[in-house]
């Protein structure tokens, strides 16, 4: 999961949006979905793409943090 979790970080902080999520945040709300729905889809853009989709049926702290990160905040690792 922790690896689900760093490339999640990671492909978003590559979008160049404004950092204000952290790392630790993703993994307490969105690790678990990633690896449930995103398994093998790829990181980066396809990773989002693949969160998108199942947006419905993320856990609503996911969904929560999706909302964030599409109204323009980003990542930040520490």
């Amino acid at each position: 999961m922790r690896r689900w979790v760093l490339a999640l970080g990671m492909m978003l902080t590559m979008a160049g949006v404004a950092q204000a999520v952290s790392i630790a945040e993703l993994a307490r709300t969105c690790g678990d979905d990633a690896k449930a729905y995103c398994a093998g889809v790829g990181y980066g853009d396809p990773m989002q793409q693949c969160l998108d989709t199942h947006y419905a049926k993320l856990s609503e702290g996911c969904q929560a943090i999706m909302d964030r990160l599409r109204g323009g905040e980003g990542v930040y690792l520490f």
